[in-house]
C-alpha cells in the first residue's frame, strides 16, 4: 500500500515538473517566433528601401526631406503603402508596429493636391526614411527637383516613377527585374 502511494506521489511530482518545462518551452517558442517575425519584417523593408550597400534606393531626398515615388493611381499608391505598413486599409492615418518592437511605419494620408501618402519609417537597422507617394505629374513643373523616369516591374507589373539617380528596384516587391518605359 505504501508503495502505491509512493508511486502515485512520484507520478504527481513528475507531471508537475514536466508541465513547468513545457510551459517554459512554450514561452521560449513565442519569444523566438516573435524575434523571427521581427527579423523577417525588417528584411522585407530593407529589400524595398535599401540597395546592397545599405543606401536608400530612392536617390536623394527632396528639399523637405522626403524621397518621392510616383504612382499612377490611388489604388497603386495604396498597394505600395500596404507593402510598407501591413494591414493598411488606405482610408486614414495609420501606424504599423513591426513584430518584436523593431520599429514603426507611420502613414499619413495627405490632403495636399497631388500627394497620396506621406510615410515615416523608423525601424532598427534601417536609416530613418520619409517617403512621399505622389502622382507622377506632381514631380514636374514647380515641384520638380531632379529628373525622374518611369519604370515597369516585370515581377509584380507595377508602374512607378523614381528619380534617375535612384536604384532600379521595385518599391513594392523589391525586385531588380525592372525596365525603363517611355511615357
Amino acid at each position: 500500500m505504501k508503495t502505491n502511494k509512493f508511486f502515485l506521489s512520484l507520478a504527481t511530482v513528475m507531471v508537475c515538473v514536466s508541465s513547468v518545462f513545457i510551459s517554459c518551452s512554450s514561452d521560449d517558442d513565442d519569444n523566438n517566433s516573435s524575434k523571427e517575425l521581427g527579423d523577417k519584417a525588417v528584411e522585407e523593408l530593407q529589400s524595398r528601401l535599401l540597395d546592397d550597400e545599405g543606401n536608400v534606393i530612392f536617390g536623394e531626398a527632396n528639399e523637405q526631406g522626403f524621397y518621392d515615388i510616383g504612382m499612377e493611381t490611388q489604388a497603386d499608391a495604396q498597394r505600395l503603402v500596404a507593402q510598407y505598413a501591413k494591414n493598411y486599409s488606405g482610408t486614414a492615418n495609420y501606424t504599423y508596429t513591426l513584430p518584436d518592437a523593431r520599429g514603426t511605419v507611420q502613414v499619413d494620408k495627405s490632403n495636399e493636391e497631388g500627394v497620396y501618402y506621406n510615410l515615416e519609417i523608423r525601424v532598427k537597422s534601417i536609416p530613418q526614411i520619409k517617403l512621399q507617394v505622389v502622382e507622377p505629374n506632381y514631380m514636374e513643373g514647380d515641384n520638380k527637383i531632379r529628373p525622374f523616369t518611369y519604370y515597369d516591374c516585370d515581377d509584380c507589373r507595377l508602374q512607378f516613377k523614381i528619380p534617375n539617380l535612384a536604384a532600379k528596384i521595385c518599391p513594392t516587391c523589391g525586385s531588380k527585374n525592372v525596365k525603363k518605359i517611355q511615357k
